[in-house]
């Protein structure tokens, strides 16, 4: 009896797991590898199927890992179908992807988060929601006498073509030209097709451009194509050869190497021509012509630049004739033709080039009174008429002022010829 019990329970154990996964709602992400081997250089293929109980939103998106000496590519645009799932309905988003590797060995994918947002059915809010796939390895075959350090590319076959711009032939030092190379592989993308050297004799200097790269899928096939476009300059001279260039792929069908090449080519680079040294010739114009041109282009600087001019000399003229210096000449030597009233200008001027705390003898001060008084104030005790005003001023001896400004000058130094600010801050800072 208990050995039917168990029997039968062996029996109906996978059908009752299987109702009970079959109620388990899917994995939202699962990355699927149909097959984990590939060659070095050969496309092996992988996707990524996302998973929703709802329509999706807007575009799915990658962050696809890094991975040393390998390369991932999506290809295509996503497939979108559907899944039942017990008494649901899940939708489904199958996404392609490429690794090329140029590392053999184990090479592991690791997982990398998927971005996607769906509806709650078809017409409720969407939701976004962030994944991670799993990680899985594959496998990554070397060709027998493999080498590393050299691009390879696994493929059925590679088309090579080339064109010269200008062909191989005569140029001169300093010339460029121009060199297109162009190949096309099935089951490849352009992106993992070899790029030209760069290599090149001496006397030839290369640039390469960014190449132009296109993948087409069509009714299930997958090709690749990649443009590159090589320019050479010619440096030096001479018989310049750009040596030739082959590419090389491995052909996993019957297992062995194919390759093309592309022919060197020679260029006879003529040098380009000395530049002669500059020989001093005669005028051709006489000296009465050379004196108006010279004259006419003076009086046109004149013209155009007379504002900077004028501002030169202004600049020129302070810096040797600074204020403070112009009124001490200008007072002594009104002093010394006993001229008051100029004598009080000059006074003035000089007074106001210097700073506010300026430190007077009392000679000075007694004789800058003096001439005050006598241009201003009263002599005696009673009001001075103009006539004794008048008098006064013309009877004024201005040795004594020059003799004590003469003296102060001495025993205060010369002061710096800058002009400075006599005037007090605006915003003294307490």
């Amino acid at each position: 009896m208990h050995v039917l019990l168990i029997a039968l329970a062996l029996t109906l154990a996978p059908t009752a797991c299987h109702a009970v996964a079959a109620d388990d709602p899917p994995e939202p992400v699962t990355l699927e590898i149909p097959n984990p081997k590939a060659w070095v250089g050969q496309r092996l293929p992988f996707f990524v199927k996302v998973r929703a109980p709802g329509s999706f939103v807007g575009a799915t998106s990658f962050s696809l890992p890094q991975i040393s000496r390998a390369v991932i590519l999506q290809v295509g645009t996503p497939v979108v179908s559907s899944e039942e799932v017990g008494d649901d309905s899940w939708f489904v988003q199958t996404h392609e992807f490429a690794l090329y590797s140029q590392a053999f060995g184990t090479v592991e994918i690791p997982a990398f988060e998927v971005r996607y947002a769906n509806r709650d059915g078809f017409t409720g809010p969407a939701t976004d929601h962030k994944q991670q796939t799993s990680d899985v390895s594959v496998e990554i075959q070397q060709p027998p006498d493999y080498d590393p350090n050299v691009f390879l590319v696994t493929a059925e076959e590679i088309d090579v073509q080339e064109t010269w711009d200008p062909p191989p032939g005569e140029a001169k030092q300093g010339d460029v030209i121009h060199r297109t190379i162009t190949q096309k592989a099935n089951q490849v993308s352009g992106m993992v097709l070899a790029p030209p050297p760069t290599k090149v004799p001496d006397g030839i200097q290369a640039y390469v451009k960014s190449p132009q790269v296109t993948d087409n899928t069509e009714r299930g096939e997958f090709s690749g194509e990649r443009h590159d476009t090589v320019t050479y300059q010619f440096k030096g001279s001479g018989t310049l050869t750009l040596p030739a260039i082959r590419y090389v792929w491995w052909t996993p069908d019957d297992e062995s190497y194919g390759s093309k090449t592309l022919p060197e080519a020679t260029y006879q680079v003529a040098a380009a021509p000395q530049p002669q040294l500059a020989t001093v010739q005669d005028p051709s114009w006489p000296p009465v012509a050379w004196a108006a041109f010279i004259i006419g282009a003076v009086a046109i600087l004149i013209v155009t630049q007379s504002h900077r001019i004028a501002v030169g000399f202004r600049s020129i003229k302070h810096r040797l004739n600074p204020p403070d210096r112009f009124a001490a000449r200008k007072l002594i030597q009104a002093c010394r033709t006993n001229d008051a009233r100029v004598a009080e200008t000059a006074w003035n001027q000089w007074l106001n080039t210097q700073p506010e705390t300026v430190d007077l003898s009392n000679e000075l001060s007694a004789s800058v009174l003096d001439l005050h008084r006598r241009l201003y104030g009263q002599t005696s005790g009673t009001e001075p008429t103009s006539e004794t005003k008048a008098q006064a001023v013309l009877n004024w001896n201005g040795e004594t002022l020059r003799r004590a400004f003469e003296q102060s000058l001495q025993q205060h130094g010369r002061r710096n010829h800058a002009p400075q600010n006599c005037l007090p801050p605006l915003n003294p800072i307490a």
